[in-house]
């Protein structure tokens, strides 16, 4: 039997984190985390795009990529060890979403407005002044676009390790092992079981298991919409030199931005449904690409009609099927000590340092201080009163 403070379910970038904002405080006692793999090759954290911007609708996810762009900003150097950085390499290059559509416009420039309130740098655009500022894309079907040049993207792994690192250096443990069913007294979890036959005892159990975090949940006998949705990523290369672009996204759900002397990213599309698809069918994806992704490419930047694709990975979202935002906070009314963090459809890596920050003063003081993250509570989905994001996502 191992005893500790804090157990934390899950070893990703978003459990790493929490671990290390714990473990800074020097107010957490014995952090523990478990992670199933060490390696991270299944997890979702490295297979990511790393996109870091202020461009939504709802207030608390503004709010969420404010903070976790600053503290991304100065991240190499507060996560060095002896003068070894991580490099996850925070880049400001920008985001940018485009809408072809008058009602995705209208709720672009509504969006920006409360973007603006909430301190962001944003500016919106016709399709005369895109072209102007970025050459290379077609706007002839453009009716508005918002340009967020603080925002950006970075290493996802390297942050990944960064966070991990750090936090072992301030004491975390990271146990390789995982959860298989929990043991209840009165109104809390009492020890979580691992696969490996040992039990983990604590007064706090934190549920961040990414798009494995409903299964951990229903061991405890908690129903939560958070399963995972299977997505595809592309690298490929252009043709011709382009000038640097930003992150861009548009209401046809394609996303993609500049990667080394390439670019990466796909097309996001519910239809599928949930569940895991690891050894994916890299043929039909081949022809996915080619008849559903490289058409709207195409469509938005000149170049692209030419390009060459050059590899096709798999990758995961922890989707809350609910709304798509995240649930933060006490799981049950029934189990106190029982919290969460997950079902963030995506916004994972952008909002890891803003949520660690949240759990870890919800655990050390009982609310949240910097950033109230009350509405995005489970009490929502208890109260069938979606809280989700317009517009582009």
């Amino acid at each position: 039997m191992i005893k500790v403070d804090i157990a934390i379910i899950g070893g990703g970038i978003t459990g790493s984190s929490v671990a290390y904002f714990l473990s800074k405080s020097g107010k957490a006692g014995s952090v523990a985390v478990i992670e199933p793999d060490p390696t991270y090759e299944m997890a979702t954290t490295p297979r990511g795009a790393g996109g870091v911007r202020q461009l939504f609708s709802v207030p608390e996810n503004i709010r969420m990529s404010a903070y976790s762009l600053e503290f991304y900003k100065t991240f190499d150097e507060v996560m060095a060890i002896n003068d070894e950085a991580p490099g996850a390499n925070f880049r400001a290059n920008g985001y940018l979403f485009v809408a072809n559509s008058s009602e995705s416009a209208r709720m672009l420039v509504e969006n920006a407005k409360l973007q603006r309130a909430e301190g962001a740098n944003v500016e919106v655009l016709d399709g005369l002044k895109l072209g102007k500022t970025f050459p290379s894309l077609n706007t002839v079907d453009v009716i508005a676009a918002c340009h967020s040049s603080d925002d950006g993207w970075l290493d996802p792994t390297a942050a990944m390790w960064g966070f991990r690192k750090k936090a072992q250096s301030l004491g975390a443990g990271y146990i390789k092992d995982r959860v298989v069913g929990f043991r209840q007294a009165a109104h809390k979890i009492e020890a979580a079981e691992l696969g490996s036959g040992e039990t983990i005892v604590a007064d706090v159990f934190i549920n961040v298991a990414g798009p494995w975090s409903g299964e951990v949940a229903a061991m405890a006998g908690i129903d939560i919409p958070i399963k995972p949705l299977s997505r595809v990523a592309h690298f490929w290369r252009a043709a011709e030199p382009i000038e640097q672009l930003p992150f861009i996204k548009d209401d046809s759900n394609i996303g993609f931005r500049p990667e080394g002397n390439g670019f990466m990213g796909g097309r996001v599309t519910l239809d599928k449904g949930p569940g895991f698809d690891w050894d994916f069918d890299r043929g039909f994806f081949a022809t996915y690409f080619e008849d559903a992704v490289w058409p709207l490419l195409a469509g938005r930047v000149k170049t692209f009609e030419t390009l060459r694709l050059e590899r096709t990975w798999g990758c995961h979202y922890s989707q809350n099927w609910f709304d798509g935002n995240m649930i933060i906070g006490p799981l049950s009314k029934k189990l106190e000590n029982f919290l969460i963090a997950s079902g963030f459809s995506g916004h994972g890596i952008m909002h890891a340092p803003a949520t660690g920050l949240a759990l870890s003063e919800l655990v050390l003081s009982g609310r949240y201080q910097t950033i109230d993250l009350t509405r995005l509570g489970v009490h929502r989905v208890h109260d069938n009163l979606p809280y989700a994001e317009r517009g582009i996502t």
